[in-house]
């Protein structure tokens, strides 16, 4: 048995280097020459510098290796990228257990990632991986929790057997789409308390942008007949306390880019990375038209898209200090 894991950024690496303790494990690259880096030097300079990567894991180009029946395929590709994927995956897969590691929704249809996999890939088990995983402490040897949530609790059992470990160990939770709501929602939460930290209102503002921030996932929750008693766990209340206060967050530096005035553009180049709170915002974008009270994602989404690049410091202030319940 093989651990496939398709995305090759800080991500996906992390999870691929942890799960080969005691797996095979390959590692899914955009190319070739990619490939060849990683395994020449035991390490992924472009996305984690600094990993020295197990001998059981070794990168290949995607789609150039055969998946064999009892797989194990984990998938940490960027969230615009997953749709393509899935299409592309059905004429490779057959019943395999998919992990899904990616975190958002499909913005035109809101889909989560699990949705559209289960819509593609219909044969195979869909099983979300979320939780407070910031993969550069993982990769430092910290430890954490996630949450591993499924309708299918047989394919999660066996989803356990390879992938629990010394750093990295799970709940259960049969909600997959709140579990994959709060992964998609905290990165919102957490620009806007990078743009709190960049203008120095201080800890009794994040304070409150992150309760209210909890507040309006309960609103959004409830809009889409999710239990709230996700939003209350690791994979909600957990991911959001860890993506808002490290400073490995890749939401959070861009939010305190743009507290600083750099542009929407300006901030994700510097960030190097995908920021999938920015792909989260567009979908939530179309959530007041259909009278969700969300006003402190409302700020914030407006905030990352104004069309000059900046914001308005006095209204994000008032948005907080006037919230009302």
């Amino acid at each position: 048995m093989k651990i496939h894991v398709i995305g090759a950024g800080n991500w996906g690496t992390t999870l691929a280097h942890i799960f080969s303790k005691k797996n095979e494990v390959l590692l899914w690259t955009s190319s070739q020459e990619f490939a060849d880096e990683i395994n020449n030097t035991r390490e992924n300079k472009r996305y984690i510098k600094g990993l020295i990567l197990n001998g059981n894991l070794l990168a290949v180009k995607s789609f150039t290796v055969d998946i064999n029946d009892d797989d194990l395929i984990v998938i940490a590709v960027p969230s615009y990228a997953l749709p393509e994927l899935s299409i592309h995956l059905q004429s490779h897969l057959k019943n395999q257990i998919i992990v899904c590691a990616t975190k958002g929704f499909e913005n035109h249809t809101l889909r989560t990632m699990g949705e559209v996999l289960s819509a593609n890939l219909p044969n195979s088990p869909i099983i979300a991986l979320s939780g407070p995983n910031i993969a550069r402490e993982i990769a430092q040897g910290k430890p954490t929790k996630a949450v591993l949530a499924s309708e299918n609790l047989i394919a999660v059992t066996k989803a356990i057997k390879y992938l629990n470990n010394d750093l990295l160990s799970f709940e259960v939770s049969r909600d997959i789409k709140g579990v994959e709501l709060c992964a998609a929602l905290k990165g919102i939460i957490a620009i806007g308390v990078g743009i709190s930290d960049a203008l120095e209102l201080g800890d009794n503002f994040i304070s409150l942008l992150m309760t209210y921030g909890l507040r309006e996932f309960s609103e959004i929750a409830k809009f889409l007949g999710i239990d709230r008693k996700t939003i209350y766990g690791i994979a909600g209340l957990g991911d959001l306390i860890a993506t808002c206060l490290s400073k490995n967050s890749r939401n959070r530096k861009f939010g305190y880019l743009l507290g600083k005035g750099y542009s929407r553009d300006e901030a994700l180049k510097e960030v190097g990375m995908v920021v999938e709170g920015v792909q989260m915002a567009k979908t939530i974008m179309g959530l007041e038209e259909l009278n969700v009270s969300i006003p402190l994602f409302s700020i914030i989404t407006k905030t990352i898209f104004n069309e000059n690049g900046g914001f308005s410091e006095q209204d994000f202030i008032k948005c907080l200090t006037q919230y009302k319940v």
